[in-house]
């Protein structure tokens, strides 16, 4: 054993860098960090945190967006099956695209530079979402998981 600070502790177990002065907290401690609030009846919306909608066409198919966690779409005013080719624009490999259906349905069809689970078509209906990822090993979109509020489909 040797004295570390005032501390015995093994020869292993010495801190160095020294530990931080600062304290950790502990339960029920509200973090200061940058995201917290100082008053709760905030009523303002920071207009860049909003999502847009996306309106889609059969023929321009879908562009896909990056800049939120997810796509909010719709079709255009009207149901609509995708027949652009491919149906959702090439990507780079590995992108995830989360498609969140708010209006008008979209008809995912198996082909058309996508891979559907089960070469099972989709209808992104209001509150219903799907995942894709890009391959650029086969140039497709494959599905990754669907939600209908109704089981698959």
């Amino acid at each position: 054993m040797v004295k570390d600070k005032g501390l015995w502790v093994g020869p292993d177990e010495l801190d160095e860098p020294p530990p931080s002065k600062l304290p950790l907290g502990g339960e029920g401690d509200i973090s200061r960090g940058q995201y917290f609030r100082s008053a709760t009846n905030i009523t303002t919306v920071d207009a860049t945190l909003e999502k847009p909608t996306y309106f889609i066409t059969a023929a321009g198919g879908i562009t896909p967006s990056f800049t939120f966690p997810y796509m909010r779409v719709t079709g255009s005013n009207n149901n609509v099956n995708l027949s652009a080719d491919p149906q959702i624009a090439v990507s780079v490999e590995g992108r995830i695209l989360t498609l969140f259906g708010v209006g008008s349905t979209i008809t995912l069809e198996n082909g058309s530079g996508l891979a559907m689970m089960g070469s099972a078509p989709f209808i992104l209906g209001s509150g219903n979402s799907i995942s894709f990822i890009y391959n650029t090993g086969g140039t497709v979109w494959q599905e990754l998981s669907r939600y209908s509020g109704e089981g698959v489909g």
